[in-house]
């Protein structure tokens, strides 16, 4: 495989519909209180489907599949696993909210994340179609297409990052110089620095593959990083399992990272 760009005319295709269907969706809760919609589970379809229709090789693990089924077959062979996210911040979406995305990432054989797209159509305001981020096999990253000015590692102010909805209740946050704030979307924390240049990283507890992969692969080809909050490297072996992250996950410039972990006592 050289190239997942085949699928960005999907993706924008996936995230027109969920902007059509957001104004009348109906919330249902999975057994772990979570919500969901229909619609993550028709574009959770659409984009499986159109995947393998470009890649019958790979494997797709995706949040609302059957998990008998793509995540435990053919791992061991497979040279490439897509990991698919059809609507990360569901109970945003189903709230009206802006904060929710579409992410797919690819992993190859050493299941390293190499390729991403993240899809936010609602964030920074529908006239300007949203914010789409690719990052192509072994190629840094695009933002609607065009080439993202390098970061600077430097605190130009207060510095900013994004929580998860549920640190506030393991960690104080009292030491933390800047703001913090909540999308109500891991992916959109995960590649906010990319978007926002106050923002320096994000924290957030354990989640799955499909909540991090496409942006995981997305901020390293732009030389940021991701890892446990206790520095340890996010190892996928596990993650293809659909289990569970190991622990609170911290990403982001390498100074932003550090800045987290000073500030963010374990409660």
């Amino acid at each position: 495989m050289k190239s997942i760009r085949g699928l960005l005319p999907f993706v924008r295709k996936a995230g027109e519909l969920a902007v059509e269907r957001q104004h009348s969706v109906l919330r249902a809760f999975k057994s772990d209180g979570s919500v969901l919609t229909q619609v993550d589970r028709d574009i959770d379809k659409f984009l499986t489907d159109s995947i393998v229709s470009l890649f019958p090789e790979a494997v797709v693990i995706s949040e609302e599949n059957n998990p008998g089924e793509s995540a435990s077959q053919g791992l061991g062979d497979a040279s490439f696993i897509f990991a698919v996210d059809p609507i990360d911040g569901t109970d945003c979406f189903s709230q009206g909210m802006p904060g929710w995305a579409i992410s797919i990432g690819l992993l190859d054989r050493s299941l390293k994340p190499v390729a991403g797209i993240v899809y936010a159509p609602k964030w920074g305001g529908e006239p300007t179609g949203g914010v789409l981020l690719f990052a192509d096999i072994g190629k840094g990253a695009l933002l609607n297409e065009e080439e993202i000015p390098q970061l600077d590692e430097d605190f130009n102010g207060d510095p900013q990052v994004f929580a998860g909805s549920s640190v506030h209740k393991r960690y104080r946050m009292d030491s933390f110089p800047g703001k913090i704030r909540n999308a109500g979307s891991t992916v959109i924390h995960i590649v906010a620095p990319l978007l926002h240049r106050a923002v320096v990283g994000t924290i957030f507890s354990p989640n799955y593959i499909w909540d991090i992969a496409g942006a995981h692969a997305t901020i390293l080809a732009q030389g940021l990083t991701m890892e446990y909050l206790d520095s340890r490297p996010l190892d996928y072996r596990r993650l293809v399992h659909r289990e569970r992250a190991e622990g609170a996950i911290v990403a982001g410039t390498r100074k932003g990272i550090e800045l987290i972990r000073s500030s963010f006592q374990r409660l």
